[in-house]
């Protein structure tokens, strides 16, 4: 499966999958791979981003293992791939 990701403002991509928008966010390969298992996609299948109008693949990984990360963008100089945890103030799926 391919992600597309295309400019959404403020730092936001919105992430679409065969046309079909998946989600926008600050990480689309992340929060894409995490739509994409809530809607039951295997695990380990395996998962490519381009952005559009590129058929260069900038990221690839699984959807069980992308949907398990995101990125911090902590003091430390520079982003930082961490696991993800579920913001209590989500909205239930």
């Amino acid at each position: 499966m391919n992600i597309t990701v295309s400019p959404a403002g403020r730092g936001r991509y919105h992430a679409h999958l065969d046309g079909r928008l998946l989600c926008t966010s600050l990480t689309p390969f992340f929060s894409a791979a995490r739509v994409l298992k809530a809607e039951g996609a295997l695990p380990q299948e395996p998962l490519t981003m381009t952005h559009e109008g590129s058929t260069m693949v900038c990221l690839t990984s699984t959807v069980g293992e992308a949907a398990s990360f995101t990125v911090d963008e902590g003091r430390n100089g520079g982003p930082t791939l961490r696991p993800y945890r579920q913001s209590p103030f989500a909205r239930p799926e």
